[in-house]
Parts: C-alpha cells; structure tokens; sequence
C-alpha cells in the first residue's frame, strides 16, 4: 500500500498517470472504503456523521458512473472495443483515491482551526483549483487526450456530482 500511496503522491505532482496504478478491484474497493471513512470527517461541525456519508456514498456512485459511461463513449467514438473501458478500474481509482487524500488534507485544515475563517475559504478555494487539475491530469492520462479536454472532462464530473447531491438536498428536505 506505501507503493501505491507513493503512486498517489507522484500523480498529485503530475508525474504519473492512473495507468500505473493497480487495476485489481480489490484495490479499488479499498480506495471507495477509505473515502467512506474520510467521509466520517467533517468539514463543518454542525453536520451530522449520517449527511457525510451520504455525500461520501454519493460522490463514489456518481465518480464510479460517470467514468464507466466517458470510457464506454470513448471506446465508442474510436470504434474500439473495451480499449478504454479496460482502464476503467485504474482511473476510479486513481480519481477516488485523489479524492480520499485532498478531502482527508482539506479535513484536517478545517479540525485544526489553525486558521480563520476568512482564511480558510481561500485556501478551500485554491485546494479546489488545484484537484480540478489533478483530475483534469487523471483524465488526461486516461482519455489519451490534451490536458484541455481532461480539464473539461474533470469541470464535467465536478458539475455531475454537485447536480446529483443537490438533487438529494432537495429530496431531503421535502
């Protein structure tokens, strides 16, 4: 696991690809139980453990659907056959494990109250700017694509995954 968290460490600085991660579903089990378990931290005190997780669970479905839908496209628009369906394990993982590292770092700025408030809005800010990037990288890497259109392709996911929850917000409130 210490290899594979180097490999995490090494895509965050853009270095490597999801392509040299692992591409057992075991290991991409263990990746959505970690971010289950960092979605037990909490951003913000006044929501509860059960919200959290909710998100969490949501957040992996959306990511898990979205990669297997683009990658089947993908191989659509190519006329290849599972090429980049293949890469399906690697990229879920290489997206939810970015995630479970940036949000377990971004948990942590928020329990630490080290900095205020006006300060932390910032720096959620620039943490947000520069996951797009990674994902943007990840997806670059796994579309076979200009880091423009992996960009696009991150902004995308992004975009679902907020449309998603804030249609389980609504549903909760009702």
């Amino acid at each position: 696991m210490i290899l594979n968290l180097k490999i995490f460490l090494d895509i965050l600085m853009f270095t490597r690809g999801p392509q040299d991660l692992p591409s057992t579903s075991n290991f991409l089990t263990t990746i959505i139980l970690i971010n289950i378990i960092v979605g037990l931290i909490s951003v913000d005190p006044n929501i509860s453990y059960t919200i959290n997780i909710f998100f969490a669970v949501i957040y992996i479905v959306v990511t898990l659907l979205f990669i297997k839908i683009c990658l089947g496209i993908q191989d659509n628009n190519k006329g290849t056959q599972n090429l980049f369906s293949s890469r399906r394990i690697q990229v879920s993982s290489g997206i939810l494990g970015i995630h479970a590292l940036i949000a377990t770092f971004t948990g942590i700025i928020s329990i630490s109250g080290i900095v205020d408030e006006n300060s932390i809005i910032f720096i959620f800010l620039i943490i947000s700017l520069y996951a797009w990037f990674v994902n943007g990288h990840v997806f670059k890497n796994a579309f076979d694509t200009t880091m423009s259109i992996g960009l696009a392709i991150s902004l995308l996911h992004s975009i679902a995954c907020v449309f998603i929850m804030m249609l389980f917000i609504q549903v909760l409130i009702l």
